[in-house]
This record gives structure tokens, C-alpha cells and sequence, in this order.
């Protein structure tokens, strides 16, 4: 037997397994390739207009991965709105030294006023702006799709997230309000005066 004949006899093999999976795909309602139709495989590793393992950009932007962090993000402002952050305590303690300082010879109302009035304020003004950041994080991305691609929605667990965010940073904007304006605590008075 010669060489050409040879490969001739594997060229014809290749040829006949190759047509056998074309038949079976297309029995089992596949392509050549074995995608269903109209599904999408990934790119064609041998068209060289984008890199080997490259999504698509509808492929890329449907993984929601910025859309999942920021939810995320999001939820944990609105939480730490309503449990207080470490900078709001920081820098009430700082409010509350300053003000002692400031009011030592002050009557007594100035005195309740700088060790409790004006750290409790600043608390409440600290927690109010990370509630805003929260709720325009969270709400930002909810209404990305009506900005964007619309057929691009997050997924389901990024938006309950997404709405949990919203929710905690309205109860945290509201606490805020109310620690702000002093609704269900007045600053302590001395009695007599």
C-alpha cells in the first residue's frame, strides 16, 4: 500500500465521522457544531476579530457583576445608615471635646448643648448622608436598564438587593430626620430654668 493511498484511507475516515456527528446533531436538532439553533456558543476561536475567549459586548454586560457590587454596596450603606459608622463617632467625639471646651464657663444649657445636642446632630447628619449615598447607589441601579441597553435587567437576586438598599436607606434617612429635629428626644433642660 502507498503513502497517497494511505492518506487517502484517513482522509475518507475523517470525512465519514465528521458526516455520522452532522447526523446525529441534526437528529437531536443541533448544528454542525452542536449548538441548538440560534444558540450561541462563544466566539469562533479562528476569526480573528476579537481575542480568543472574548464575550461579545451583550455577553459581557448581561454578567452583572458591576450591577450585583454596587447592589451590594448599596445595601450596606443603607445598613450602616441606621447602625452608625465609625466617622460619624469619630467626629461626634470630636464635636463633643470641642464643645465642652468651648462652653466650661457656659451656662448650663450651653453646657447640655455641646456634651449632648451638637455630637447627637452630628451623629444624625453623618447617618443622613450615607442614607443618600445608599438609596442613590441602590436606586442607580435599579433604573440603569432604562438608561441603557433595556434589554439588559439585572438578575433576579441583584435587584432584590438593589430594593433592600433603597429601603434601609429610607428608614436611615427618616431615623436621621428624627434625630436631626430632636422629634422624639428634646435635649435635656435643667430643672429651673
Amino acid at each position: 500500500m502507498t503513502a497517497l493511498s494511505k492518506t487517502d484511507e484517513a482522509a475518507d475516515e475523517a470525512a465519514y465521522e465528521d458526516a455520522a456527528e452532522a447526523a446525529e446533531a441534526a437528529e437531536a436538532g443541533k448544528d454542525a457544531d452542536g449548538a441548538a439553533p440560534g444558540e450561541y456558543e462563544g466566539p469562533d476561536p479562528d476569526l480573528d476579530d476579537g481575542e480568543p475567549g472574548e464575550l461579545p459586548p451583550a455577553a459581557r454586560a448581561s454578567t452583572g457583576v458591576a450591577a450585583g457590587a454596587a447592589a451590594i454596596v448599596g445595601a450596606a450603606l443603607g445598613l450602616a445608615s441606621l447602625t452608625g459608622t465609625w466617622l460619624a463617632d469619630l467626629v461626634s467625639a470630636r464635636r463633643e471635646l470641642t464643645g465642652q471646651l468651648e462652653s466650661a464657663n457656659g451656662t448650663a444649657a450651653e453646657q447640655i448643648s455641646a456634651a449632648y445636642g451638637t455630637p447627637w446632630h452630628t451623629i444624625a447628619l453623618f447617618n443622613g448622608l450615607t442614607a443618600v449615598v445608599a438609596l442613590i447607589v441602590s436606586a442607580a441601579v435599579l433604573v440603569r436598564p432604562a438608561f441603557g441597553d433595556s434589554g439588559l435587567r439585572p438578575v433576579v437576586w441583584v435587584r432584590a438587593v438593589a430594593v433592600a438598599g433603597v429601603v434601609l436607606g429610607a428608614l436611615g434617612l427618616v431615623i436621621a430626620a428624627v434625630m436631626r429635629f430632636d422629634v422624639f428626644a428634646d435635649l435635656p433642660t435643667v430643672p429651673g430654668q
